[in-house]
């Protein structure tokens, strides 16, 4: 029985990470990557979540499509500390150059470090993460129950 539940915990967390793995798989491959230029670097602070405020590291950044410029707006990182959303505004300096993927549609849609790495594919990895230790945990649990 706990096996048959870890096999349908596992399967959930699959079904689950398939929507963030195609989108994030659809930014890399169909969103053209380009030079973008940081124009603004700041640590802002966002809406009070319970006591505590949520600080994000906005980013503004200058490229170029078709000849013509485009200035995004980018929120490259959130989190409850200040330090640490400045720690990544300071990974961004004012004149620096980053390489940018945007949408081919909407331009001023950009995405920051979209690549074939482990940092963009974060959310998808670890709810794979999840379903394959809980295909585990079933697989010993059945291992087990056959065993005996």
């Amino acid at each position: 029985m706990i096996a048959v539940a870890n096999f349908i915990f596992a399967a959930i967390f699959f079904v689950f990470s398939l929507p963030f793995s195609w989108r994030q798989i659809q930014f890399v491959r169909n969103w053209p990557e380009t030079d973008a230029q940081v124009l603004r670097s700041e640590v802002v602070a966002g809406a009070p979540e319970g006591h505590e405020n949520v600080y994000r590291a906005k980013l503004a950044v200058l490229y170029t499509v078709v000849g013509k410029p485009v200035i995004a707006e980018l929120t490259s990182f959130e989190s409850r500390s200040y330090e640490a959303a400045l720690q990544r505004t300071q990974q961004f300096p004012v004149g620096s150059h980053h390489s940018i993927r945007y949408d081919p549609a909407n331009p001023s849609q950009a995405r920051l470090g979209a690549g074939w790495n482990r940092t963009f594919f974060a959310l998808p990895l670890i709810v794979l993460s999840m379903a394959a230790l809980f295909a585990c945990v079933g697989a010993v649990f059945l291992a087990v129950a056959k065993a005996k």
